[in-house]
């Protein structure tokens, strides 16, 4: 199984169970989504293959149903992923 990892167009960090998808145009929009293999130096590659041992949610202070933060935590060290500004950001630990 594969958790997916982003953030979604109203800045809220998203966290679901699926497969990756395929690469896709947004013509609307003018631009393109290119699925790629993440390089060595994100954090959630090293973890590649272990167990998941928890996912700790965090939610914004004011908008309590909003997940801004998440640590995944797994047998050899965490990973805390968090939206800011519409961006996401990783960290290993």
């Amino acid at each position: 199984m594969t958790v997916l990892v982003r953030v979604a167009s109203d800045w809220q960090l998203r966290i679901t169970l699926d497969e990756p998808e395929e690469s896709y145009t947004m013509p609307e929009l003018g631009s393109r989504v290119d699925v790629v293999l993440a390089p060595n130096g994100v954090p959630f590659v090293r973890h590649v293959g272990e167990r998941l041992v928890r996912v700790i949610e965090r939610f914004d202070a004011e908008a309590y149903d909003q997940c801004m933060e998440a640590e995944f935590v797994f047998d050899t060290g965490s990973v805390v992923a968090w939206s800011f500004g519409g961006d996401l950001h990783l960290v290993g630990r």
